[in-house]
């Protein structure tokens, strides 16, 4: 159970939206939570896979060229589209 207390402006926006979708209160308040928390977990996924690739790059030094990759983008949408460039 967590009992949140809000400012008189946000909870009459959330009393005006509950009334106008005919959902509760709580109903709204449980989906903003959830959308926040899964976007904060994908936020924090991110992160922890830029942390990941850094290390990997510091301790092997392996890059792809920005040429290779311009090369394989400037190839999108021909009939030889070029394979990915890899390390």
């Amino acid at each position: 159970m967590l009992g949140v207390r809000l400012d008189e402006g946000l909870e009459k926006r959330l009393a005006s939206l509950a009334e106008k979708t005919q959902r509760s209160k709580s109903y709204h308040a449980k989906e903003a939570l959830r959308r926040y928390i899964q976007q904060e977990e994908a936020k924090e996924q991110a992160k922890q896979e830029t942390l990941s690739r850094w290390q990997a790059y510091q301790e092997s030094g392996e890059v792809v060229s920005s040429e290779a990759v311009t090369d394989w983008l400037n190839s999108w949408g021909e009939d030889k589209e070029s394979q990915c460039p890899v390390k």
